[in-house]
């Protein structure tokens, strides 16, 4: 039987994911056809292909483990293009390889960002049905999200601690998920995790039940954010 990651979604999401499709492919055969091109027109077919023909094998790898992580894609598809750019050069002169990556890392990028926003926004209920793993980003916590996926829920930042430290729960470990009001900016630390703290700002917030303690986590959707997890519990099979 398959699990919910194998599983494509139906209706809104699917249609979704599906427009996004040429667009990812795209991105991953952009930069390994161009190398090929520049390897075959500079070499002939000599095994200095191999290079863009592995790049183009772990795109596909890459965004087949990640075809329900919208949050990933932009980064990904930056670097892959980057990376197609660098085979372009091995095949000619090191300044064009420089202008290729940095012209199919920037186009890599700007793709898997539009692909990216296509299938996450706007967020509607349907997602709770899929797969599909829904970032909300912390109001006043520069590069901080809260990540719910079908199965756990993370907090996930690309500044200070949390990018080293990803605290992660199961969805069966996860009590109670609440929009909460806040009434001045102070700093709480993450339960369980020593020294990470998350700045929470005045105003709307989520407050959410984990062992051995609580994540508050300034957002002005913590409403959605409890039907999220509460539907998820549910097709989790999760009390």
């Amino acid at each position: 039987m398959r699990g919910r990651d194998d599983q494509e979604p139906v209706g809104t999401v699917g249609a979704r994911l599906r427009r996004v499709r040429p667009h990812l492919t795209l991105v991953i055969a952009a930069g390994p056809v161009a190398g090929v091109v520049a390897t075959a027109v500079s070499d002939g077919w000599s095994p200095s292909l191999a290079a863009p023909l592995l790049l183009l094998a772990a795109g596909i790898a890459y965004f087949r483990t990640r075809r329900f992580r919208p949050r990933r894609w932009p980064v990904a598809s930056a670097v892959l293009g980057a990376a197609g750019g660098a085979c372009v050069g091995l095949a000619s002169a090191w300044f064009i390889g420089v202008a290729a990556a940095a012209a199919l890392g920037a186009g890599g990028w700007f793709v898997g960002e539009h692909a990216r926003r296509r299938v996450l926004e706007p967020y509607t209920p349907e997602l709770a049905d899929s797969p599909v793993e829904v970032p909300w980003q912390a109001r006043g916590a520069r590069g901080l999200e809260l990540l719910v996926a079908h199965d756990r829920i993370t907090l996930s930042g690309g500044r200070g601690p949390f990018r080293l430290v990803r605290p992660m729960v199961a969805l069966s470990g996860v009590g109670a998920v609440e929009q909460v009001m806040v009434a001045r900016r102070t700093t709480l630390p993450v339960p369980g995790v020593g020294e990470l703290r998350v700045t929470v700002t005045p105003g709307p917030a989520v407050r959410i039940t984990v062992p051995p303690g609580e994540w508050i986590v300034p957002t002005d959707h913590g409403r959605e954010i409890a039907r999220l997890v509460a539907r998820r519990k549910e097709l989790a099979g999760v009390d």
